[in-house]
């Protein structure tokens, strides 16, 4: 049997913050990171926006909008520092029809609330003058919002866990986790041979499997509200040309209780544009990639609403990607869990569940909270 001091699970963004942290902070500790898949996020932290959220969107005092605003702050500071690619962009949130403003009002208080800086409401006539190829009545603009290379992101966080001595191990799908006295026992499946590994600490960083993984330590999920439940998002790609249209990230206004922020346009680094994500709840626990095309027409008809530069023939699929939501459908607004577990009995478990937006932006905080935690 294999001993480490602490045992990460997941190597997606968030799972690769938390490794990167800690080895810089803890001394003299033994970190492990295993992965189910053969490289590193290749689930939700490489099939998402890519954007650098504000904050404005979660009720104040949550750990969404808590450890969003902070790590945004930190994730500009360690992108100048390490020279990983990001601009601040900046976001509009329009509002096309007057239905719709007390909304938009209510996100930028909400804002105001969560200390979300460079915030502000514009006219239609001012949105026309910055966006003359934008449709809308009026907007908020947030100067704070941008878009990353997440996968240059997880690279830095990855090769800084490495240089500070932390393991790595791909093709390792935990399958049990017993308590023994003030350890743990973790099972892992590496192709043909069952891996054991003890370690006192245990962080589950497990995205869309993050719930098993807890129930793997004994934790009654429905007694807890721990179980997930996935929403695939789908993107697609604007014909080359058209993002030139476009200066700032462009979104509606949010539909009460929706699962996600609306069809949005996404600039990226390379210059291109997309449309998306939609949100539809998947019905089963399988992880289902698969694109439908037949949307075209429901993107184009959300998009062309403030985009009125989109044609149909502009969308061509592109990619989809899966949240790992506690909310359920039509279901009331559920907070980021990242807790300790001693309370169930399971001193040194520390279970990030339903880590999906903005947790690419909130990374670095959620790293800082969880070495918090640990102390």
């Amino acid at each position: 049997m294999e001993e480490f001091d602490i045992v990460i699970i997941g190597a997606g963004v968030v799972g690769l913050a938390v490794a990167s942290e800690l080895a810089q902070s803890t001394v003299n500790k033994s970190i492990l990171v295993l992965e189910k898949a053969d490289s590193f996020g290749r689930e939700t932290s490489s099939r998402n926006s890519e954007v650098i959220h504000g904050g404005m969107y979660y009720p104040a005092g949550t750990l969404k909008a808590d450890l969003c605003v902070k790590g945004r702050r930190l994730l500009y500071e360690l992108c100048a520092k390490q020279k990983i690619p990001c601009k601040k962009i900046g976001k509009l949130i329009i509002a096309v029809e007057d239905k719709e403003l007390a909304d938009l009002e209510g996100i930028h208080r909400q804002g105001k609330l969560n200390s979300v800086e460079g915030l502000k409401m514009i006219s239609g006539t001012e949105l026309k003058k910055m966006e003359p190829n934008l449709n809308g009545i009026s907007a908020l603009l947030s100067e704070e919002t941008g878009i990353i290379d997440s996968h240059r992101l997880m690279e830095y966080f990855l090769q800084s866990s490495k240089d500070k001595g932390v393991t790595v191990a791909y093709n390792c799908e935990v399958v049990g986790i017993d308590k023994i006295n003030s350890s743990y026992k973790i099972m892992a499946k590496n192709m043909d041979e069952t891996l054991e590994i003890n370690s006192t600490v245990v962080i589950n960083c497990a995205g869309l499997d993050s719930d098993i993984i807890a129930k793997l330590a004994g934790i009654d999920l429905k007694k807890n509200k721990y179980e997930l439940h996935y929403c695939k998002g789908q993107y697609f790609r604007v014909a080359t040309g058209k993002a030139k249209l476009l200066n700032h990230l462009a979104y509606p206004v949010p539909k009460p209780k929706s699962a996600g922020l609306g069809v949005h346009a996404t600039l990226d680094l390379g210059g291109g544009l997309r449309l998306g994500p939609d949100d539809k709840y998947l019905h089963d626990r399988i992880k289902d990639y698969l694109f439908d095309e037949s949307k075209k027409i429901e993107f184009y008809t959300s998009a062309v609403k403030f985009m009125p530069f989109i044609k149909e023939q502009d969308l061509s699929p592109d990619t989809s990607g899966i949240r790992p939501k506690l909310q359920e459908e039509s279901g009331e607004y559920r907070d980021f869990v990242v807790k300790e577990e001693s309370d169930k009995g399971l001193p040194g478990f520390v279970n990030l569940i339903g880590i999906e937006s903005p947790g690419l932006t909130a990374c670095p905080a959620i790293a800082e909270y969880v070495k918090g935690l640990l102390r």
